[in-house]
């Protein structure tokens, strides 16, 4: 994993050097024919740095891309699991919510967040000492969050319900239904605009039956996931309408049984939300 992180921060400084060489490149050739003595230090500024991204650029890409050691691990352990349905859902929950209040460390949680433009309101770890683990389902993500990804420590934005009321814990497939109905009507909701980031907007009590019920856009860090990717609408989250953000719970707290589930349960998913 640190070799794909250092990888991938080449990649980007070299596309960043490739960058500013073109631009020197550019200003030189188009002012070369000038008397002006500095013109030829563009050439000489630009040259090397041009010539560092050649090498950084394929190198980064390599690095940052090659085969996940820890990924196949996660794939042979969880698809091997046996199928499993799930008659307690409070249960799993409540096990989870276990786990995750034993930890000792909540910043342990943390991972870079993509910098998208107005991000910042789903950005802020504070739920993680704050908030409480709930049942938390997919409305719509960026459809690679359903897909296998070479560069895959990058979190993926999604939009989520979730809620505070315990009557979910014991039947979360209800968010689902809910999300249904949200995504079947979403050219005259707030799911239109799919490039606009929002936490805990309340859904009105005709859309959830009364019960109190929120939409929040999340970053879904994909090392939080069995095999790194959302292979069904329902999964564990860290969320609180009095928090900014939520994030989804993190594997290493969930339960077997529910990681059996999840894996198996096979989600086609229903995409949108910022197109990367």
């Amino acid at each position: 994993m640190k070799n794909r992180k250092l990888g991938l921060c080449m990649y980007i400084i070299g596309g960043a050097l490739l960058a500013v060489a073109v631009v020197l490149l550019i200003l030189y050739f188009g002012l070369k024919s000038s008397d002006d003595q500095e013109i030829p230090a563009l050439l000489w500024s630009g040259l090397p740095m041009a010539v560092a991204a050649i090498v950084l650029l394929p190198v980064g890409y390599f690095l940052s891309t090659r085969p996940n050691q820890e990924l196949k691990e996660r794939f042979q352990k969880y698809s091997t699991l046996p199928k499993t349905d799930i008659s307690d859902f409070a249960a799993e929950i409540a096990a989870m919510r276990e786990a995750y209040a034993a930890e000792k460390d909540p910043a342990s949680n943390q991972f870079f967040i993509r910098p998208f433009a107005g991000s910042a309101c789903v950005s802020d770890f504070g739920v993680l000492s704050g908030g409480k683990v709930v049942w938390g389902c997919i409305v719509q993500a960026n459809q690679t969050l359903y897909q296998n990804q070479r560069i895959d420590m990058l979190p993926v934005p999604a939009v989520i319900l979730y809620s505070p009321d315990a009557y979910f814990d014991g039947d979360p497939l209800e968010l689902k239904r809910i999300a249904e109905r949200l995504y079947r009507g979403k050219e005259g909701n707030f799911l239109r605009n799919e490039s606009a980031f929002f936490t805990n907007r309340r859904l009105s009590d005709a859309v959830t039956d009364g019960r109190e019920v929120y939409a929040s856009c999340i970053m879904v860090y994909r090392p939080h996931l069995p095999l790194y990717k959302a292979t069904d609408e329902l999964f564990p989250v860290v969320a609180s309408p009095s928090e900014r953000s939520t994030f989804a719970l993190n594997l290493k707290y969930w339960t077997a049984n529910f990681a059996a589930y999840y894996v198996h349960n096979g989600s086609k998913g229903r995409d949108g939300m910022f197109e990367v």
